[in-house]
């Protein structure tokens, strides 16, 4: 409860002495109880009763309100995928480039084995241990339809002899 201070003046006379004659000599403060003071300062008036101006400022307001949150949302909303994206694109770089330093090694390494088999197969010709009967050579032919349906059929084994058997020596 609030308690305001009011002064009053102290009238100071002898109890014999008529009223008209007293002077008042000094003020004294006394409590009085208020009631609580509303927080607005003019009451509310009725939505009915609101003039035409004031009733469209206050849909402008509402408006306004509902367009900058959906204004902040978009703008987090694109932030979000901006970042995602960013992310996204660094991790993709990153294998692509783990990638491409694979494939280079596949490249090197595929160079090097060529240059050995080469290597070899001079070696070999050159000390006369390499012979045209002993090389292979391979031809690349489409497969059949019917040799992809039905399994292939092992030759038997005592078609060749054991201490017949053909390796060769190079590719």
């Amino acid at each position: 409860m609030s308690a305001a201070l009011k002064s009053e003046p102290l009238e100071l006379r002898p109890r014999s002495a008529p009223a008209a004659t007293a002077q008042p000599r000094e003020r004294r403060l006394t409590v009085v109880p208020t009631t609580p003071a509303s927080p607005l300062a003019f009451p509310p008036a009725d939505r009915a009763h609101r003039p035409l101006w004031l009733k469209l400022l206050s849909a402008g307001q509402r408006v306004s309100v509902v367009v900058a949150g959906m204004t902040i949302a978009a703008a987090l909303s694109a932030y979000a995928v901006t970042v995602d994206t960013n992310r996204r694109l660094a991790v993709a770089t990153t294998s692509l480039g783990q990638l491409q330093d694979q494939q280079q090694q596949l490249v090197t390494a595929n160079a090097v084995f060529k240059n050995h088999l080469a290597q070899t197969a001079l070696a070999a010709m050159d000390n006369g241990t390499l012979h045209p009967k002993d090389v292979i050579f391979l031809e690349i032919t489409e497969p059949s339809p019917a040799a992809v349906a039905s399994p292939p059929a092992t030759p038997a084994k005592a078609a060749i002899a054991p201490d017949r058997r053909f390796f060769p020596k190079g590719y």
